[in-house]
């Protein structure tokens, strides 16, 4: 398969990341740094783990 190179330079990165909506700068950022992608799965995981151990309260309460 016949390869295709591009140049980007920084600044256009940056521009067409301006442009994003806020649910894909998020993506965006995720995809970029694994590491607090992993991070924030796992808190997403403790956390559903509590609330099945009944250990959260309901928003209203607090």
């Amino acid at each position: 398969m016949p390869e295709i190179a591009i140049e980007l330079t920084y600044e256009k990165i940056i521009e067409a990341a301006s442009k994003l909506s806020e649910d894909e700068k998020e993506h965006l950022f995720f995809a970029l740094n694994k590491d607090y992608a992993k991070a924030l799965d796992k808190m997403r995981k403790e956390a559903w783990k509590s609330h099945q151990q009944g250990e959260s309260v309901q928003l209203k309460e607090i």
